[in-house]
């Protein structure tokens, strides 16, 4: 004889999860939803863990509300009438924008199967938080995945109540299983939510955070500088948001940590930059962040985990932000100007930082690794030297040098400097400055060639330096 189901664990937490009130529930009666309220009618009994025995046993079907003002979980109902394969792409639509655009983990998002002509997506909350902030970030999840409120329905609120999983739909019959995230395959298993725990309720507040008035007027420069609003959804757009947020060094909008993270990761992933080098300019730009842009219960330990899990997907699956290849321009007067400077190595290196000011805008980091990738030299001494010379002979100043990034130094227990941040001060282009479009791999020998005759060209060259470097590079490709 097969052993009796045993329900116990299975009960428990759905009461940890999704019951927030006893008194108020719905339950299926047919084809309609019928509401049960203990303070309305007094032959009514509360939402008892019998009730939800019956539920998963199959021979009754509930379903619950929120507590009127609070949510401890959020979901998010879709509904494409008889279209499942529609029904299948908008769940994996949601599922994708959550993850990608809001930080929610992927092992914390939830699907089941409605029982009939679509799919609910559950978040579940470590704490209660106001129905009116799970709203706006049910708005914000709709909009950002160009939903409309007919295809995708916010639940439960305190009129509107969701029917639990794991029963059986009342008028079609099937169980509502939940299902893989990616396949859809039911999980055929009343045991998938004895594992499961509430996710972290700051990760939907990040997505909520306005600025006061005062503080708008603030940082109403930086606001100013792109349009937030917009998806990163052309080359672009994408690289125009990254320039600014590398000018500004620092978050442009509340509630973009996530967005502004994986952008981040892709553009230097894109531009060769060694991974944890990518990291620690990510969180600069973090650090550098008014606290006012976070939530309350943001902690630096939770940006450093978010931004190395980010940072490694992007550098894992090869993460790339538009075209890699970009073209880009250069005039005769910034070649001549990169010419004027010290050894060849140095002259190296100012191209190195024309290149990356093109790249970022004014204002660009240039890491010790990426610096010595770009010259090919594997001394450090090397780039340090061309740096202090580039900076006396007024190629570049610095924007910041030298600060100590206080959070790594405590967790390293020595200590760490923040990247150091430049801006190129060579005269800007005249309007008749003859130019040519580049490739980022084309050396400084292959566009002072472009540019210049080998007569120009030694007037800033000594002879010995053109027979031991240029004609040397030229030769060797």
């Amino acid at each position: 004889m097969k052993k009796p189901q045993n329900f116990n664990d299975t009960i428990a937490k759905f009461n940890q999860l999704y019951i927030t009130t006893r008194r108020k529930y719905i339950y299926q009666d047919g084809e309609s939803y019928l509401e049960a309220n203990v303070d309305k009618r007094s032959g009514n009994f509360k939402l008892t863990d019998s009730l939800i025995k019956q539920h998963l046993r199959g021979t009754k079907t509930y379903g619950v509300f929120n507590a009127n003002t609070v949510n401890k979980f959020i979901t998010f109902d879709i509904d494409f009438s008889d279209d499942m394969p529609m029904a299948r792409w908008a769940t994996g639509k949601m599922v994708n924008v959550l993850c990608r655009d809001f930080g929610i983990p992927f092992g914390d998002i939830h699907v089941s199967y409605s029982g009939n002509k679509g799919y609910h997506i559950d978040l579940f909350l470590d704490k209660p938080i106001k129905l009116t902030d799970a709203e706006a970030f049910y708005e914000k999840v709709r909009n950002r995945a160009e939903l409309e409120r007919h295809q995708v329905e916010f639940r439960p609120t305190y009129k509107q109540g969701v029917k639990l999983p794991l029963g059986v739909h009342a008028k079609t019959g099937n169980r509502c299983w939940f299902v893989d995230r990616e396949t859809f395959e039911p999980i055929e298993s009343f045991d998938y939510l004895n594992d499961v725990e509430p996710m972290d309720h700051s990760v939907i507040m990040d997505a909520l955070i306005e600025l006061t008035q005062e503080q708008t007027e603030d940082y109403e420069a930086v606001v100013r500088a792109t349009d937030t609003t917009v998806n990163v959804v052309t080359e672009e757009k994408a690289f125009g948001k990254v320039r600014e947020i590398l000018k500004a060094g620092r978050l442009l909008h509340s509630g973009s940590r996530h967005n502004t993270t994986v952008l981040l990761a892709s553009f230097f992933n894109t531009q060769g930059y060694e991974r944890e080098d990518a990291k620690m300019l990510i969180l600069d730009i973090m650090d550098n962040t008014p606290t006012e842009f976070f939530s309350k219960t943001t902690t630096r330990e939770f940006i450093e985990r978010e931004t190395e899990r980010i940072v490694n997907l992007a550098y894992d699956n090869d993460y790339k932000l538009g075209n890699s290849e970009q073209r880009i321009t250069i005039y005769k007067s910034e070649i001549l100007a990169v010419l004027k400077v010290g050894t060849f190595r140095q002259k190296q290196l100012a191209y190195a930082m024309l290149i990356t000011s093109k790249r970022y805008g004014d204002v660009f980091y240039l890491t010790m690794k990426t610096a010595m990738n770009m010259i090919g030299t594997s001394a450090k001494q090397t780039v340090d030297t061309g740096i202090k010379k580039l900076a006396k002979v007024g190629f570049i100043e610095y924007v910041s040098k030298g600060q100590v990034d206080k959070a790594r130094s405590m967790g390293a227990g020595s200590l760490r400097y923040k990247p150091n941040r430049y801006r190129l001060l060579i005269e800007k282009p005249q309007a008749d400055d003859c130019s040519i479009e580049v490739m980022t791999n084309q050396t400084l020998v292959d566009v002072t060639e472009l540019l210049l005759d080998k007569t120009e060209l030694l007037e800033y060259v000594k002879r010995s330096e053109f027979a031991g470097r240029w004609a040397k590079e030229r030769k060797a490709i």
